[in-house]
């Protein structure tokens, strides 16, 4: 998929953070980005806790397992 970032993305961050608070909050986007990609691609299974958490919160809103 295409990064879809564009420089006015940047100067709207840049009126409430730093430049090293937007390479960590570009970083942990990234990051969880690739663990999504990762798990999907493997189909790892979800641990007990964070499950039963999005069932609870998530399922009226059409979330499953898989």
């Amino acid at each position: 998929m295409p990064n879809r970032v564009e420089a006015e993305h940047f100067q709207a961050l840049r009126r409430h953070f730093d430049e090293p608070q937007i390479v960590e909050l570009v970083a942990v986007c990234t990051l969880f980005g690739f663990l999504n990609r990762w798990n999907d691609t493997l189909s790892t299974e979800l641990e007990a806790v964070p499950r039963a958490f999005a069932e609870r919160h998530l399922r009226a809103a059409g979330w499953e397992v898989g």
